[in-house]
């Protein structure tokens, strides 16, 4: 029986290539495919400039564009699958590249259903999340104690109840609401965007967050 490939999920960190684990780097170092993708077409992969220091020529790269959301982004999901898949059945060993953490609101999620629905062998290699490297970069508690912490997307933020401890990603274009919301809840609020990569910064005011919107970003907040 041929052997087939293995599928590694590979979580890169926030964008900082020194926040990779010696895991990832092992796994990227055994793979001969490294799979990146692109939030535009024909585009940079954010996740494959974290980790190009630690993949070698010899590799076959191949950047794929995922778009949010809608039925074109399945479709691209498809066309993933399809074109690791036959690189799985080659006998090679595929590493997907994720930024953050690959269960957290990564594409990955998506991709893996159709790698385990034909039975390929796949591995997920965990990578700091967006809001562990926000949280350490601004000096902000993410929860303590016997306390709970809520992780939400923005267009969720009306659903926080009692919680003393608020997550809120996905934040851009949606800043104004957010923070108008958390303001009338009485939490204390931090935002950060681009986290451990350039342009990285840390705001508390209402009007410089408003002013500073980055995709790559997320919100931390907590009250008493």
């Amino acid at each position: 029986m041929e052997r087939l490939g293995t599928l590694y999920g590979i979580g890169v960190g926030p964008g900082d290539e020194e926040l990779l684990t010696l895991k990832a780097v092992n796994v990227l170092k055994k793979c001969p495919v490294i799979v990146a993708p692109s939030a535009r077409e024909g585009g940079s992969s954010i996740a494959l400039d974290t980790a190009k220091n630690f993949i070698g020529e010899d590799k076959e790269v191949m950047i794929k564009h995922f778009p949010m959301g809608g039925e074109e982004q399945e479709g691209k999901i498809y066309e993933a699958f399809q074109a690791i898949e036959e690189k799985l059945k080659e006998g090679k060993d595929v590493a997907f590249l994720t930024i953050g953490d690959p269960f957290v609101y990564s594409t990955y999620i998506y991709l893996l259903r159709y790698i385990k629905e034909q039975g390929y062998k796949t591995e997920t290699v965990p990578g700091i999340t967006s809001f562990c490297a926000a949280a350490s970069l601004a000096g902000e508690t993410l929860v303590i104690g016997d306390e709970r912490v809520l992780i939400l997307p923005a267009n969720q933020v009306d659903k926080i109840t009692d919680e003393k401890f608020v997550v809120i990603m996905k934040v851009y274009k949606l800043e104004e609401k957010v923070l108008n919301v958390l303001e009338e809840k009485g939490f204390r609020y931090t935002f950060v965007k681009r986290a451990y990569r350039e342009g990285q910064e840390v705001l508390r005011d209402r009007e410089e967050i408003l002013s500073g919107r980055d995709y790559m970003s997320l919100i931390i907040a907590q009250r008493d």
